[in-house]
């Protein structure tokens, strides 16, 4: 995690207001408590009962989600890519909070965080042209039409993604992203850096997750 001061001028940055007033947020981990133990997450124990995500992971997504919900505008869907696992799972798990489902896809990582190829995502980078994924928590702006087609846009929220606006790091589909080669191989193609999907869900997915969702992209190296 990121220094005291670090993390609460980013996220300062980023809102006006917070869901839990900075002073107690501050006290608490000053006090030795993780901030994302601070928040009581009792009210998601619907959540992933099959335990698709890793515990840590999503004990941080809906700490943050609860932390500064009041200055996230999509509140019906949280998204953690669990950039540990394999490519060749499913490991982009949309979690649909008023009712408790969870959708896993395939996602690509970034070539520059996969240098052998060999399906897991063993480094990451903010910086331009490291063709890397970046860790960290991200909030979802809006879509265009591009040269991959449908695409979301997505502004990094820490110090390790702050650069994924002007970095163009999007949500698109691709077709080096699908089942067929997830199956025959274990692992899917590597992307520039953008959480790359199936083509056939890239629509779905945006649109759930467009205009102000959280996104997590999570290791065991996250901050």
């Amino acid at each position: 995690m990121p220094t005291l001061s670090t993390f609460l001028i980013s996220l300062l940055m980023a809102y006006n207001a917070l869901a839990i007033h900075p002073a107690t947020l501050e006290s608490s981990v000053r006090s030795g408590i993780p901030w994302y133990k601070v928040p009581d997450l009792s009210q998601f124990d619907y959540l992933d009962t099959k335990n698709r995500i890793p515990e840590l992971a999503k004990q941080k997504a809906l700490a943050y989600f609860e932390l500064y919900k009041d200055k996230i505008p999509n509140k019906e869907y949280i998204a953690v890519f669990d950039a540990s696992a394999i490519s060749g799972k499913p490991r982009l798990h949309l979690i649909h909070l008023p009712t408790g489902q969870i959708e896993s896809y395939l996602v690509a990582h970034g070539k520059g965080s996969d240098s052998n190829h060999d399906g897991y995502a063993e480094k990451f980078s903010n910086k331009a042209n490291s063709y890397a994924t970046s860790l960290g928590f991200y909030l979802t702006d809006t879509t265009y039409t591009g040269s991959n087609g449908y695409s979301l846009k997505l502004k990094g929220l820490e110090s390790t993604n702050s650069n994924a606006f002007s970095r163009a790091i999007v949500i698109h589909g691709a077709d080096y992203v699908n089942s067929k080669m997830a199956t025959a191989s274990n692992k899917v193609g590597r992307s520039q850096g953008c959480p790359a999907v199936e083509i056939r869900h890239a629509k779905s997915i945006i649109n759930r997750l467009k205009n102000g969702s959280v996104l997590y992209i999570w290791a065991p190296s996250s901050p």
